[in-house]
């Protein structure tokens, strides 16, 4: 799944489009683990968005790219820790209505890789999402699905799954 969100976001990047304004994002999203297999996760991030340069017409709406920034915290198991993530976004903005579907992959940086029975490897993570977000005058309400592993770089690879719920304004 995140190979092909990787791959769909750099073909993306790669193809032809026009200059979009630039309009940033700060938000905080959170929720729980989607699917608690051994322990169950609570997370939170304040994220930053920015659109790149590169977006182009589609059918029904605009395909657009966007650096996609966060600082997060994760909890399980009364163990705590944080990430910095840092990546790109494809973005499918609906002209019809205020919604916009997207999908991203992040490298992140999580320092403290051991929460209760899951090791994660490493410090290095990798974070795919997919999402829908509704996009009022200058404040933006959102859900994604996220993942979050070492994707397959250490024999270990518990991962994660979290629903985070955000709410960001624009500027």
């Amino acid at each position: 799944m995140k190979w092909l969100i990787t791959s769909l976001v750099l073909l993306a990047l790669c193809y032809p489009g026009r200059a979009v304004a630039a309009q940033w994002e700060l938000g905080l999203r959170g929720g729980t683990d989607a699917t608690s297999v051994k322990q169950s996760y609570n997370a939170a991030e304040l994220y930053l968005l920015y659109p790149l340069s590169w977006q182009t017409e589609v059918p029904g709406g605009q395909l657009r790219s966007r650096l996609d920034c966060g600082a997060g915290w994760v909890e399980a198991a009364g163990d705590n820790g944080g990430w910095l993530a840092a990546g790109a976004d494809l973005v499918y903005a609906l002209d019809a209505l205020p919604l916009e579907l997207e999908a991203g992959f992040r490298p992140a940086w999580f320092p403290d890789s051991d929460f209760g029975r899951d090791d994660f490897g490493g410090p290095l993570l990798f974070a795919s999402h997919a999402g829908v977000a509704f996009r009022l005058e200058h404040v933006t309400l959102s859900y994604r699905f996220q993942h979050l592993s070492n994707g397959g770089l250490d024999d270990e690879n518990p991962g994660f799954d979290v629903h985070l719920f955000g709410c960001g304004v624009r500027f």
